[in-house]
């Protein structure tokens, strides 16, 4: 099934990338549409320690740029909508 497979794909690299707890924390936070100042608000740590973790996040992830993260961040929210949705036998 497509969903599984692109849901290990997805889970494999964040695990292999080995991302700090602050980097998971960011990367959370992301997905949920949060721009790097309200990060940096909620989470009580400057505007440019906030785009610190996101460049590591990039690096780790293997991805070229901002844009290849936000379509990461996409493909993220697109399996959360699936599983939502989704009926379970």
């Amino acid at each position: 099934m497509l969903l599984n497979k692109n849901s290990y794909v997805i889970h494999s690299r964040i695990s292999h990338a080995k991302l700090t707890f602050k980097e998971l924390e960011v990367l959370s936070l992301c997905k949920k549409g949060l721009s790097c100042q309200e990060i940096s608000d909620l989470l009580f740590i400057s505007l440019e320690t906030v785009k610190t973790h996101r460049k590591r996040i990039i690096k780790k992830l293997g991805l070229r740029g901002k844009q290849e993260f936000r379509q990461f961040i996409i493909e993220l929210l697109k399996e959360d909508l699936i599983r939502e949705f989704s009926i379970s036998p």
